[in-house]
């Protein structure tokens, strides 16, 4: 993200609460035309970020975890729908 010239780091979270207030915002009906595209193009830019930010950090796990050496990734969703929990014998 680039702000002025300066490049600010994204941060996730807020970004999730910035989404969420715009939502909020353009639930309520009290907003004008104008102000309900403004926040929806805010919304779009603000969701790709977002996307962007968490396929970086899914490189980044699967580095971590192909440099761990004998780690191996789990499909957490297949995981879940076996009743995937870890048993302790």
């Amino acid at each position: 993200m680039v702000e002025g010239g300066k490049r600010k780091k994204f941060k996730f979270e807020q970004a999730i609460s910035e989404l969420e207030a715009i939502v909020n915002r353009l639930d309520s009906g009290d907003l004008s035309l104008e102000q309900m595209l403004e926040d929806f193009e805010t919304g779009v830019r603000l969701v790709k970020d977002c996307q962007r930010y968490l396929a970086q950090a899914q490189k980044r796990v699967e580095m971590l975890v192909s440099e761990g050496g004998g780690l191996e990734m789990k499909d957490l969703e297949a995981e879940a729908e076996e009743g995937g929990e870890d048993e302790v014998d």
